[in-house]
């Protein structure tokens, strides 16, 4: 069952949407609440934790967009709906992983609940799974294997995964979604924008107060708060 919230200052809007929803995913969509206001609807995302949200862009107060980045920390599908096609690109340019144009045509609410269908196997499975993890982007959400991953790095609403075979994944999700995720054995949490694997730290550099070079050589700073931990694993771990 996909849990499912919406938030549109529109109440035609949600009715409309409901009844899509309830006529052609009834058996596998749970509307759990609505809100016609963005504050009332984030206190409903904190109460409810729902699986997928639907989020009108050009509400009063907060748009739709300050809400996404409000909400960043849950672990939730969100998809904006709007009525106002320019609005796509932005809808895009943020955390969201798709949008919907307002009137609902039944092809794109397919392809966004398919979307959904994926994120909650995966969001409702023993993580890592098979020792890999869900890495969501724009366009779907990604199997990444854990040993792969060098570290990540925290970019505001996204985070880059810099991984093996100089390859670099860019996930609409938040540093604290993957240090929430990753094994606290392997990833460890350096500065505040970076999570390193310590399968791939080579050397611990004193200079600059701290720095690790990774096995592809680039160089991560080690927070004066992290340094004693990351001396103590270096010397009985590494």
């Amino acid at each position: 069952m996909i849990n499912a919230g919406i938030i549109d200052d529109e109440g035609h809007a949600i009715e409309t949407l409901i009844w899509d929803l309830r006529e052609n995913y009834g058996e596998e969509i749970q509307i759990l609440f609505t809100a016609t206001g963005p504050m009332e609807g984030i206190r409903m995302i904190r109460a409810n934790k729902p699986d997928l949200l639907f989020c009108d862009i050009d509400m009063p107060g907060i748009s739709g967009l300050e809400l996404a980045e409000l909400v960043s920390g849950e672990n939730i599908m969100l998809v904006f709906t709007t009525a106002h096609e320019e609005y796509a690109v932005k809808a895009v340019e943020t955390m969201a992983c798709g949008y919907i144009l307002k009137p609902v045509q039944p092809d794109d609410l397919d392809r966004i609940i398919e979307k959904a269908r994926n994120f909650v196997a995966l969001k409702y499975q023993e993580l890592p799974v098979k020792g890999k993890i869900p890495v969501p982007d724009n366009d779907g959400v990604e199997l990444v294997p854990c040993d792969e991953i060098i570290y990540c790095k925290s970019d505001g609403n996204y985070c880059m995964l810099k991984l093996t075979g100089n390859k670099n994944l860019t996930a609409s999700k938040t540093l604290k979604y993957f240090e929430e995720i990753l094994h606290s054995e392997q990833f460890v949490r350096v500065h505040k924008s970076y999570l390193v694997n310590i399968h791939h730290i080579r050397k611990f550099l004193k200079r600059d107060g701290g720095e690790l070079v990774m096995s592809n050589n680039d160089i991560i700073p080690v927070s004066r708060h992290s340094k004693p931990a990351i001396i103590r694993l270096i010397q009985n771990h590494l």
